[in-house]
């Protein structure tokens, strides 16, 4: 009977050392999170969708070395007034989380159409550094990309 009980005590413990130890972070705080933030970013860069696009940067976040602040960067997408994406897909090669922020890196290819009658084809690296807000989930803080 004592040894049925130490028993019983035992997986107890081991229940709540499980338990305890589980991942309890926020959902979509994550790897699986970040992936799912780039995949709305691609959606939105196909779309061209300028306003979405800025709002998935934190207020001062950064798209290269020149585009600084959502509005800077809502103006600098608007301004592609005669380009169609036809496709854009990033390919995440890895994903590294710390504490609130993420760094990925991956490929990109993206497939567009200038005035109508031009067809470009672009593919490169980039390097996106997130920060997550606890009630909006994750921006970027800053995207770099290099074309290949």
């Amino acid at each position: 009977m004592l040894v049925a009980y130490r028993f019983l005590q035992l997986i107890c413990f081991i229940a709540v050392v499980v338990l305890f130890s589980c991942n309890s972070t926020e959902p979509g705080r994550d790897k699986e999170g970040v992936e799912a933030a780039m995949r709305q970013y691609d959606h939105l860069l196909k779309k061209l969708d300028a306003d979405s696009i800025a709002m998935l940067y934190t207020a001062d976040g950064e798209l290269g070395d020149k585009v600084h602040g959502r509005d800077s960067i809502r103006r600098y997408l608007a301004s592609f007034k005669n380009i169609e994406v036809l496709s854009q897909m990033s390919t995440s090669e890895s994903v590294e989380l710390k504490e609130n922020a993420a760094i990925q890196k991956g490929h990109y290819n993206q497939t567009a159409l200038v005035e109508g009658k031009d067809t470009i084809k672009a593919k490169g690296e980039y390097m996106a550094y997130w920060l997550w807000t606890p009630k909006e989930g994750w921006h970027i803080r800053r995207m770099i990309t290099k074309s290949l």
